[in-house]
């Protein structure tokens, strides 16, 4: 297989870091080369958070990544010049002449699994999907951590098996856009939307 490369866009507070950290781990753990990079700002709260990943089956010796074969954007704070041959987006993040798709990662984790967080790995499990990588549960738990594993590995599995038609069923775009503004506005405010404190809540 060629080398592939992902590049991950979002701000602080998202789970960038997580993401990108969860999907080196898991291909490492599968026997892949992997490198992954951060580039952050740390001064703002809710500013800038990228993570740049590749991985192949041989060395990997070009660690820049200019055009990513896809990319995951949870915000639209990432570097203009970026192109990539795909993007995951989450609701009203594409940009015009871009082939991709849209998914409400936040609400779907709410919804699903009644934490926002989740949302993350049902993110993950898309990435992984598209980017055509064939894990096994034991490969999740070696790469995963221990703390909710079970949730985890349950939202990556979610994610991995959505397809075209079942993206387009989730929710109606406008419910999904107005959370989508309501929990970046909260993040920036360090607190979480009300919507995923009242449905966690109702699951304990």
């Amino acid at each position: 297989m060629a080398a592939k490369s992902i590049v991950i866009d979002g701000v602080g507070g998202q789970g960038v870091r997580v993401i990108g950290s969860t999907m080196a781990s898991l291909l490492a753990v599968m026997g892949y080369e992997v490198t992954l990079l951060f580039d952050y700002d740390s001064s703002v709260r809710g500013g800038m958070s990228e993570a740049f990943l590749e991985y192949d089956r041989e060395p990997i010796s070009n660690f820049v990544v200019e055009c990513a074969d896809v990319v995951l954007r949870l915000a639209d704070r990432g570097p203009n010049h970026l192109t990539a041959d795909y993007v995951i987006a989450d609701i009203g993040l594409t940009r015009p002449g871009e082939r991709g798709e849209e998914i409400p990662f936040l609400q779907l984790g709410v919804e699903k699994f009644g934490r926002d967080l989740f949302g993350n790995m049902i993110a993950l499990g898309r990435l992984l999907c598209v980017c055509d990588v064939d894990f096994t549960d034991q490969h999740l738990t070696e790469a995963l951590p221990k703390k909710y594993i079970d949730e985890n590995i349950a939202a990556i599995k979610y994610g991995y098996g959505l397809d075209r038609d079942s993206i387009k069923a989730i929710v109606p775009e406008q419910a999904a856009s107005s959370f989508a503004e309501r929990y970046a506005e909260r993040v920036l405010a360090g607190t979480a939307p009300a919507e995923a404190v009242e449905q966690a809540a109702a699951r304990r």
